[in-house]
């Protein structure tokens, strides 16, 4: 051992003598330790049930002793919370190891060690700070809780090089499908990664569809107040160009959340002051992102890709098997063949998913096979919410006969009808000439309007349609009466 070595260890030896702790650390002093690295990473502390995985496995106690020992069932702590506690772990004193149950308490310790060891430094080094504290600057809203996320892998990677690449990207799907969810979970990866790509992450929800003037004042405000500067306090077409510079100046993700109201403004003018803001943040910045999350990739944005313009989209769909088995075991549920067959019933939807097994669990007592003795199929107020309005005014009269076509087959057991059967038979059915191109173009529709799922045969090649079993039990059901009406009804959305 060299000369340089000895005296490192001597080093260290020391600092951690000096902190006053014993060489091996009591679980509490892990917990500790631990629990507010995790509260740093994701915003949360750890749960009782993840504190109660923790001290089982530092005992070395199997998942069956530590569930007879608590209110939980083993397969909620072992497929569930587990999942997703030895993935934060891993992120937070794992060190690009991964931790799991059999070397967690080996991590903990080490864990405890390191901060001993870092708090005598920090205390040495004046200015020093932790790196909790490097973490990139988030203005606005809060994003909302992803302690329960899972999977998106995928969507996560594609998700990063799209921002990386376009000025504007945006995050589209059906309602409920986890599209905020996404977009919170970026935040966190952004912020977990050691060369960040953003100065500022700026969040804002604008479900509730502000004017443009609020819009613009509100986000000078919230940027300028962070570095302790006035806002402009009236809105002038100044303030616009302000705020651009800002995004010229700084790498800024603004991330608008629920941004379909801001496409479909009845106040022309205002439309009009959106739509000019988008394509100068897009023609002129460029090294901040603006991320969007709706359900429908709008016109305006699609026409902007068409003239080569930095913009792209991600349409996500349901979890992945795996993932959604995990999500319905994090919300109480058991037995993985009925928990699969719920999974596919409501093709990973993980809003659609958390709603029947909310009912579930009041109404069958977390009992999964007592539930599908008398199948049926639930849906939530959000998915009820987009049909009704797809139905009270978006479809035209091709566009719903579709859906309703499409329902009766796989109502008598045709699980999907190819293009050339579904023109004959809405030839036959409605007595009338309809072309290749007008059901081509209803089709692209629904399809955007995430209404109806798509699949290629594999053999053939040839793209075949059908519907969601909740979409088809709200057709059949009819439940406010738009489905079969001739009259296209303006409701609420």
């Amino acid at each position: 051992m060299d000369s340089n070595t000895l005296q490192a260890l001597n080093v260290q030896a020391s600092i951690i003598s000096q902190s006053g702790r014993h060489a091996m650390p009591t679980f509490d002093e892990a917990l500790a330790v631990v629990d507010d690295l995790v509260g740093h990473t994701r915003g949360k502390s750890l749960s009782e049930p993840e504190i109660l995985i923790m001290r089982g496995s530092w005992n070395n106690r199997e998942f069956v002793e530590i569930a007879e020992d608590s209110p939980y069932s083993i397969n909620y702590l072992q497929r569930g919370v587990a999942t997703r506690l030895w993935e934060i772990l891993t992120k937070t004193i794992g060190y690009g190891q991964r931790v799991n149950k059999k070397n967690v308490r080996n991590f903990l310790e080490q864990a405890v060690q390191r901060h001993h060891g870092q708090s005598a430094k920090y205390t040495a080094i004046e200015g020093l700070k932790p790196s909790t504290e490097n973490l990139i600057k988030l203005l606005g809203g809060q994003p909302p809780d992803i302690s329960n996320f899972y999977g998106r892998t995928e969507e996560l990677s594609t998700l990063k090089k799209l921002i990386a690449k376009h000025r504007c990207v945006s995050l589209i799907g059906a309602a409920g499908i986890g599209k905020t969810a996404l977009a919170a979970k970026l935040i966190q990866e952004i912020n977990a990664e050691h060369r960040h790509s953003f100065d500022y992450i700026i969040w804002k929800s604008v479900a509730h569809t502000p004017s443009f003037q609020d819009f613009v004042n509100e986000l000078l405000t919230l940027i300028y107040s962070s570095e302790s500067e006035p806002a402009l306090a009236q809105f002038t077409k100044a303030t616009v160009s302000m705020l651009i510079s800002y995004m010229q100046a700084h790498r800024c993700l603004l991330i608008l959340d629920e941004s379909d109201s801001l496409f479909n403004i009845n106040n022309l003018e205002q439309k009009l002051e959106y739509k000019l803001f988008f394509r100068r943040v897009i023609e002129e910045v460029n090294h901040s992102c603006l991320l969007l999350t709706h359900r429908v990739f709008p016109d305006d944005l699609e026409d902007l890709v068409v003239a080569g313009r930095p913009v792209s989209y991600l349409k996500i769909k349901g979890l992945d098997a795996n993932s959604a088995l995990q999500f319905l075991y994090s919300q109480g549920l058991e037995n993985e063949e009925k928990c699969s067959e719920l999974v596919q019933i409501y093709y990973g939807n993980p809003l659609e998913l958390k709603t029947v097994a909310n009912r579930i669990n009041h109404f069958f007592g977390g009992s999964t096979e007592k539930f599908l003795e008398n199948k049926t199929t639930l849906f939530s107020s959000q998915l009820q919410a987009m049909l009704d309005q797809s139905f009270g005014y978006l479809l035209n009269e091709l566009q719903r006969q579709i859906m309703i076509y499409l329902a009766e087959e796989i109502a008598v057991g045709s699980q999907w009808t190819n293009f050339n059967n579904l023109l004959n038979e809405l030839k036959r059915k409605l007595q009338t000439y309809i072309s290749t191109s007008e059901l081509i173009l209803a089709l692209e529709t629904l399809e955007k309007l995430s209404l109806i799922e798509t699949f290629n045969d594999p053999n053939s090649k040839i793209i075949n349609f059908t519907l969601q079993p909740a979409v088809k039990k709200y057709i059949l059901k009819d439940p406010q009466g738009l489905v079969h009406s001739s009259q296209q009804m303006a409701i609420a959305s």
